[in-house]
């Protein structure tokens, strides 16, 4: 049976790659689970791919799961998206440069370019299938270590209160009358000039 191999890359991140090897006959599936195996990202969200040209155009998808309801699966007029577990690869490369955009969590739009870059026409006996058989850079964190805290703006006038308010009232400025920190008051006779700043010995 026929293998076709497929370099991924970030579309982000094109010094990061892998390249996988799977059966012409197995699913767009195996081929998302082998993608995220190989650059150690969980399986917890949806997925698509798309069709492509040379300009990484998207064209048809091929989704992870159909979000359809049953009304709507048996409404002729409404397309059909079809769905990974039922999509296989050799049914959709048309090219032998084929190009899909591979879409990961729609919130964090995880892209990649999956290119189809050499069919294999012996299996190795031993291997199991999908298999990763090259690997080059370090993934990215899936999950950013940052955590993002939504503020009311109450909760917002009370922090910004007890942050200014030991030293000034919030909306005031800082007058011609108060010191900065570390300031020390000095009069003007002290520095033997004038309101003008003129010295009266001239």
């Amino acid at each position: 049976m026929a293998l076709y191999r497929f370099t991924v890359t970030f579309e982000d991140y094109d010094d990061i790659s892998r390249v996988i090897d799977i059966q012409s006959s197995q699913s767009f599936l195996e081929l998302h689970k082998a993608i995220l195996d190989s650059i150690k990202f969980d399986q917890k969200h949806m997925a698509s791919f798309y069709l492509s040209n040379d300009q990484w155009r998207k064209g048809d998808e091929i989704t992870l799961e159909n979000m359809l309801t049953k009304e709507e699966l048996k409404n002729p007029e409404i397309k059909k998206i079809p769905i990974m577990k039922k999509s296989f690869l050799n049914d959709f490369i048309e090219d032998p440069h084929q190009k899909f955009l591979y879409v990961y969590d729609f919130l964090e739009m995880w892209s990649f370019h999956v290119e189809l870059t050499g069919i294999i026409m012996k299996e190795d006996p031993k291997a199991t299938y999908p298999v990763m058989v090259r690997s080059e850079g370090v993934a990215p964190k899936q999950y950013s270590d940052k955590k993002f805290v939504v503020v009311e703006d109450e909760e917002f006038e009370d922090l910004k209160e007890g942050f200014l308010g030991e030293h000034l009232d919030v909306g005031e400025g800082v007058d011609g009358d108060t010191l900065v920190d570390g300031e020390e008051e000095t009069e003007d006779s002290e520095l033997g000039v004038d309101e003008q700043g003129l010295d009266d010995s001239i």
